[in-house]
């Protein structure tokens, strides 16, 4: 009976040992393929590295995904994505614009894209201060013409010639040279004759000769003019019906808001530069001259004077056109 007892505790002894030495065995296994999970680090933008494998993680368990530890201390970038991918469940990832060779833009490119233009739409205090003058020549061309055309290019500037129709023929190199210059030529009616345009009290007669020499000018510089000057101007003579009429036929009609009174102070151009120093006040001002004799010696210290008070030059063009009549009629 004592041997028996004793041959049982032996054998529960290597059961023992045994039992042991299986469970020392698996405890100190290397395989990550039985039972637990490996956690992978996502590669980060810029990384070469394999991904880390941290073990002792069962699949399905909610555990935070940290990056290797080699890469701590640094601002880790956005993980690359599929094109398919959507980074968060709020906005689809940005469409980034490819250049011609397929490439997204460099970093010199964006930059420049980032730069944000000026306003066009606020207005400078230079703008708000400018002040312009439009110099308006009546009454040829002459031989006088060349002469105030050479005195605007001396100056860098040019003006708005109003030409007489029955003197275009054997001066048409005068009127071309004007315009090639960059000088408007305009409209002042064919004969200048204030019976022949205005007795009848209609416009039929006004009408005409403007057309014949809208003709006559578009032959000699190549363009249509539109853009009229009264001959003695708008008032009294043009009344509405007559407005209404010159408005149908298209044209654009300017008298002025300075005269000079060139035409009046023959051999005395001091007069006339004192007469446009003593009206000269407005912010834009079209200035009546004539193409005269006292004003060719008149108009290089008139231009000197209204350059030291701030005044541009400017030019009539058909598409910044605005109204400069007696009647304030916005048509014309």
């Amino acid at each position: 009976m004592k041997s028996m007892v004793i041959a049982a505790l032996v054998l529960s002894s290597a059961s023992l040992v045994l039992s042991a030495f299986a469970a020392t065995t698996v405890i100190q296994g290397k395989s990550a393929g039985y039972g637990s999970a490996a956690v992978v680090t996502p590669k980060y933008a810029g990384s070469a590295e394999s991904p880390t494998i941290k073990e002792g993680q069962v699949s399905g368990d909610a555990v935070d995904i940290v990056p290797d530890p080699a890469s701590e201390g640094e601002s880790p970038s956005v993980p690359e994505a599929s094109e398919n991918s959507i980074p968060n469940d709020k906005e689809p990832p940005a469409t980034i614009e490819k250049n011609d060779q397929g490439l997204p833009p460099s970093k010199t490119t964006e930059s420049k894209g980032e730069e944000k233009p000026d306003n066009p739409a606020v207005k400078t205090d230079k703008a708000k201060s400018q002040k312009v003058i439009y110099l308006t020549f009546d009454d040829g061309p002459s031989k006088y013409t060349n002469q105030i055309v050479d005195i605007l290019n001396q100056n860098g500037i040019h003006g708005t010639f109003f030409m007489i129709g029955k003197q275009l023929d054997g001066n048409e190199k005068a009127v071309k040279n004007a315009a090639e210059n960059g000088n408007y030529v305009g409209l002042h009616s064919m004969t200048h004759d204030k019976k022949k345009l205005y007795q009848s009290g209609n416009s039929a007669k006004f009408i005409k000769e403007f057309k014949q020499e809208q003709a006559l000018v578009k032959k000699i510089t190549g363009t249509t003019p539109w853009l009229i000057r009264a001959p003695y101007g708008s008032m009294p003579e043009i009344g509405e019906k007559f407005r209404d009429d010159i408005a149908a036929a298209k044209f654009k009609m300017w008298d002025w808001t300075i005269d000079s009174k060139d035409w009046s102070y023959t051999g005395k151009p001091d007069r006339i530069i004192k007469e446009v120093k003593r009206q000269v006040h407005r912010d834009t001002e079209v200035i009546l001259m004539h193409e005269k004799s006292q004003t060719v010696q008149a108009l290089p210290e008139i231009i000197s004077y209204l350059q030291k008070k701030g005044y541009s030059f400017a030019v009539y063009k058909p598409d910044q056109h605005f109204s400069v009549n007696f009647a304030k009629d916005q048509r014309l």
